[in-house]
């Protein structure tokens, strides 16, 4: 914002009733844009815009004439203040007059990646953030969208709308980050373009100014739709800090944020919009943090809704929506929460279950856990029980690692001609090394829970160090023996996996566990009993393992009994995802 349009404002804003401290300079900065800065200590600084000054969806639905979706109607009201110069006249008043220094004085940027060039988008790599833009466009086109079909006909502009309709729904439906910048997002903040205000680009301007500036409407009135919002003009001068100890009120019908804390000569005066992740942060409003502790790194999970139904009447695991993760200033400051509706609907769980990981609080890993064991157990067991949490670790372990690799994996860069700014390179090196940082520290968390259960459940795993320490009557007298081999042959088994496989079937067939590991025993004979009626199948896998090590075993006498082994072992053991051993484990709750 240059110096002229700064000062018009605050000269319009003054004449309008809008207050703020003698104390308090708004000053132009270089990284930060305008901040509002104390020229002399002071104790508290108070912020007023009275009613008649705020843009609200009331002239929207007076303009439009509408009764519905009235923040999309507001987007596109101060869409038409923007880039249409002919009168808007609410009540007799032209609010392209009332409110002119105010719009003039928008940012001619935001620096959101919705409107990133492809060279910069590069920059964010294999991200939740670069993978999520395409539908966030998608979301914004289709709001645009059902609004202006409604205006087709007064605007007599039925044609050319309908053309734009295709071409942006093709263009976001390919996905493409090129077309989308060349046809669609490059000209948001172009000043030399005359959009038309009823373009998708003209609306696209307005998303982003709402995205970054909007407040809530419910604390002037609470009456009103939680969701729907206001701009503030002057107050969203303010910018935002986490630290920020403030107040949002409605002090003699004007909306009134107050800094409550002291601050010294010299130093910005804070908004605070809550506590946010630089994901967030990033594409709301163009800044990201440097070590944000509201940090988060989102992993979603995508299931058939026939499996959400089911975990919908486990009560003990959480199936989390965006309440779980709200955490917006004003909700603190009305003491209100927006209402959710039916928690339990499908629907909501349509695009997957959203995990959003942090390191200053384990609550969304000790959900993944949870739903991963329930995901991994077999019909007989609970997802509580030793060996599913054991597995379900592992498999969410797995996940997250491969999560961490793709992000941390260096995108291939073609030869581009677009230049990248270096506010936005930094401002996606940072979002990248923060969710690099969230997911790695997740699986260091998994790790040290891993060594905790196991350390804990260590008479009740049975690993394959632990048989060859324990047992050499097996691999010296047994193994051979039931091979039908020589003691001086070699004997080769390619995996802790078939190493397991003979163990058990060489114990069942000698009768020789040992006493400390009895409850193999037992736990075999409660398999086997459990699956008495099921179809006595024996899977190709299972015949390439007898084939391997039976050699000896023409009439595939062993086969039937290996077969049991391998299903007795595969329903009862976890695997280590570092080394790919797998460990039997006793039957019991964690």
């Amino acid at each position: 914002m240059v110096t002229s349009r700064l000062d018009n404002l605050l000269t319009w804003g003054k004449q309008n009733g809008v207050k703020w401290p003698r104390e308090v300079d708004f000053v132009e900065n270089t990284d930060r844009g305008v901040a509002g800065v104390a020229n002399k200590e002071i104790s508290s600084a108070t912020f007023e815009v009275p009613s008649d000054l705020i843009i609200r969806g009331a002239l929207a639905k007076c303009f439009f004439n509408v009764d519905s979706n009235l923040n999309t109607w507001l987007k596109l009201l101060v869409a038409k203040l923007k880039f249409d110069p002919s009168p808007t006249v609410v009540e007799s008043q032209n609010l392209n007059e009332k409110f002119g220094p105010y719009i003039d004085a928008l940012p001619r940027e935001v620096d959101s990646p919705l409107v990133w060039n492809p060279a910069e988008l590069l920059e964010l790599g294999n991200s939740n953030l670069r993978s999520s833009l395409p539908m966030k466009l998608k979301s914004i086109f289709h709001e645009w969208r059902g609004a202006v079909e409604q205006l087709q006909n007064q605007l007599n502009t039925g044609e050319r709308v309908q053309e734009e309709f295709d071409s942006i729904q093709q263009l976001v439906a390919e996905g493409d980050e090129e077309h989308i910048y060349q046809e669609i997002t490059s000209k948001v903040f172009d000043d030399e373009l005359n959009l038309p205000w009823t373009s998708f680009p003209a609306f696209l301007w307005s998303h982003l100014v709402f995205l970054s500036r909007a407040f809530p409407e419910h604390i002037l009135t609470p009456e009103v739709d939680p969701s729907s919002v206001i701009l503030l003009p002057i107050v969203d001068l303010l910018n935002h800090s986490y630290n920020s100890k403030v107040e949002w009120s409605n002090a003699h019908n004007s909306f009134s944020v107050t800094k409550l804390e002291r601050t010294r000569e010299g130093q910005e005066i804070f908004n605070n919009y809550g506590g946010k992740g630089n994901e967030e942060l990033l594409v709301g409003y163009g800044f990201v943090l440097e070590e944000n502790i509201f940090d988060t790194a989102a992993l979603k999970i995508k299931l058939p809704l026939a499996a959400i139904l089911r975990l919908q009447t486990e009560t003990s695991i959480k199936l989390p929506t965006m309440l779980d993760y709200t955490t917006s200033a004003f909700e603190v400051s009305s003491g209100r929460k927006i209402p959710s509706g039916n928690e339990n609907e499908l629907s909501q769980y349509e695009d997957g279950l959203l995990y959003l990981l942090s390191t200053s609080n384990s609550t969304c890993l000790e959900w993944l856990l949870d739903l991963f064991a329930w995901l991994g157990k077999n019909l007989a067991e609970s997802h509580l029980s030793l060996r599913t949490r054991l597995q379900g670790l592992q498999n969410l372990r797995a996940a997250i690692e491969d999560k961490y690799g793709s992000l941390k994996a260096v995108s291939s860069r073609p030869l581009t001609v677009y230049t990248a700014k270096d506010y936005r390179v930094r401002s996606a090196r940072i979002y990248k090394s923060g969710q690099l940082r969230i997911l790695k520290d997740a699986i260091n968390e998994l790790k040290r829970t891993e060594k905790r259960w196991t350390a804990h459940h260590k008479q009740h795993t049975l690993t394959v160090s632990k048989i060859l320490r324990d047992d050499p009557n097996f691999f010296e007298e047994e193994l051979p023996r039931i091979l039908q081999s020589n003691t001086d042959d070699e004997i080769e088994l390619d995996s802790y996996h078939d190493l397991l496989f003979m163990w058990v079937t060489c114990k069942v067939q000698y009768q020789s566990i040992p006493k400390d590991i009895q409850w193999v025993t037992s736990q075999y004979d409660k398999f086997l009993q459990t699956h008495a009626n099921e179809p006595d199948l024996i899977s190709e896998d299972v015949k390439k393992v007898h084939a391997k090590v039976f050699f000896n075993d023409p009439n595939k006498l062993m086969l039937r009994p290996l077969a049991a082994a391998v299903a007795f072992v595969e329903a009862s053991s976890y695997t280590r995802l570092s080394n790919d051993e797998m460990i039997l484990v006793q039957d019991t709750d964690l």
